[in-house]
């Protein structure tokens, strides 16, 4: 259910010309899926040469697959010249998770279902060349048969050691009669002999099951990833993360808050950063010793239940989509910038009118050319999702908003001011503000007049009981920017 609040009362029409403006600068549109070239894609990877591959969850044969297709592969560049390499039939596997660039140059991937010669099967595991040569190299048989995985998860990560590593979310040695597919496995697959090696089943044991994400290789040379659910004495608690070494030793790392769907990352000073789903969602951190603490818990505005994996990019930031929230349309989502102090951003938020697609349902990269790629799963000019380009460089209309005093006392006021980018227009610019919660009183909106780049507005606090933050968020055309205030009794 979205969360009650007045601010996306207040807030959910722009000044539609400086929205569009405003757009065209950061944001491009590269490609809109038809529904045979492919549907809902799912993230992008590039290539030495600066060409973009990736997957579609849906699309192309829909005789086969009816009625949303078995999905393909392709690849484009940064100008959209698009190519389809690969239809997938279900005998090949179907429903991709994606691709990775192995060590020979060419393409590795999971389906989540198919793979065996009549179409049916738990999934397979294939390798694509840049020219469009696909092989399947191992089809998954798991499901309710001991022990073999079932429902690949995400793409395989190549370790260190050459060999290919991911996760199932059913299948494995252990299952009951309320869970008769399995809980998942680890599994390995070596690319010279094409065998398949079940490192770790899950079980009902307190250690999380139904792993949900690709791995990665930390720093300590082990791999790292999340369960969806199963901790706790009674199985029942959120999601984990785990490690395991190439041998198949399994190490429980921390209980999570919530659903982690999407896996984690390792950053220089040697922290992992995910996102969790539940209750709106949060982004957290887990230090070395599995210590875990939450970054930034999603309010609606900011997004809502982020899904994917955050990039930490080279301007020391982490970038993030969420397939819902967002400052413009709920049902939208919105493209998110945060510092691992909990300060956030909003760079982009989508609509489900607009032409760029919405529900963005990817990690992110970041290309050779420093600007922002990646995915949407709904939407665009066909309907089936995007392609687009997000140049996270050119600042957004507003900069800041601030606060003074920023802790005030009930029934006192205190004092907001807007700072733009650059000045106002003729005419000035029209700033939308909104509250999170009730504890405050703020104008709807705000006019910085033409060539200013300054405004302060009034905030009137109510009488409370208990001490409450409140977040107030600066926004003009789908981007803006937040800052606190606190209200004691």
């Amino acid at each position: 259910m979205p969360p009650k609040r007045t601010f996306m009362s207040l807030l959910l029409v722009a000044v539609a010309l400086f929205a569009q403006t405003a757009i065209a600068q950061t944001y491009t549109l590269l490609h809109s899926f038809s529904g045979p070239d492919g549907g809902s894609p799912t993230g992008l990877i590039q290539t030495a040469d600066g060409t973009f591959y990736g997957a579609a969850v849906l699309g192309g044969d829909v005789n086969t697959c009816d009625p949303d297709g078995c999905g393909t592969l392709f690849k484009t560049d940064s100008a959209g010249h698009f190519t389809v390499l690969h239809v997938f039939h279900a005998s090949d596997g179907y429903h991709p998770t994606g691709l990775v660039q192995g060590l020979d140059g060419n393409f590795y991937g999971t389906s989540v279902s198919g793979g065996q010669p009549s179409g049916g099967g738990a999934g397979a595991i294939f390798r694509i060349d840049p020219a469009g040569n696909f092989q399947v190299l191992y089809a998954f048989t798991g499901g309710f048969a001991c022990c073999d995985g079932a429902g690949p998860t995400g793409p395989p990560i190549q370790a260190s050691d050459g060999n290919f590593y991911g996760t199932t979310g059913g299948g494995g040695a252990f299952r009951d009669i309320h869970h008769q597919g399995g809980f998942g496995t680890v599994y390995q697959f070596n690319p010279v002999t094409g065998v398949v090696t079940i490192l770790h089943s899950f079980n009902f044991d307190g250690d999380g099951f139904y792993p949900n994400s690709p791995l990665i290789q930390g720093k300590d040379g082990f791999l790292y990833g999340t369960t969806r659910q199963g901790s706790g004495p009674f199985r029942v608690g959120p999601g984990t993360a785990f490690k395991i070494d190439t041998g198949g030793n399994f190490t429980l790392v921390a209980v999570l808050a919530g659903q982690p769907l999407s896996g984690l990352i390792q950053t220089d000073d040697g922290n992992f950063y995910g996102t969790n789903e539940g209750l709106g969602g949060s982004v957290f951190r887990l230090d070395a010793l599995g210590n875990f603490s939450f970054i930034n818990k999603f309010d609606g505005a900011d997004g809502w239940n982020p899904q994917f994996r955050l990039l930490h990019a080279s301007d020391g930031f982490f970038y993030g989509t969420a397939p819902e929230g967002g400052l413009l349309d709920f049902q939208g989502g919105d493209i998110f910038r945060l510092d691992a102090s909990g300060t956030l951003s909003v760079l982009h938020s989508f609509t489900i009118t607009g032409a760029d697609g919405f529900g963005p349902n990817t990690q992110l990269i970041q290309g050779a050319d420093g600007a922002l790629y990646g995915t949407t799963g709904i939407g665009g000019t066909n309907r089936h999702g995007t392609i687009f380009r997000f140049d996270q460089r050119v600042p957004g209309p507003v900069a800041s908003v601030t606060v003074n005093p920023a802790v005030v006392v009930s029934g006192q006021r205190s004092t907001g001011t807007i700072k733009l980018s650059s000045p106002a227009p003729p005419g000035g610019m029209i700033v939308n503000l909104g509250a999170m919660q009730g504890q405050i009183v703020i104008p709807s909106k705000v006019t910085v007049r033409a060539g200013a780049t300054k405004r302060r507005f009034t905030i009137k606090t109510l009488t409370i009981g208990a001490a409450a933050t409140v977040r107030i968020y600066a926004y003009a055309a789908g981007q803006g920017v937040r800052t606190t205030i606190t209200v004691t009794p």
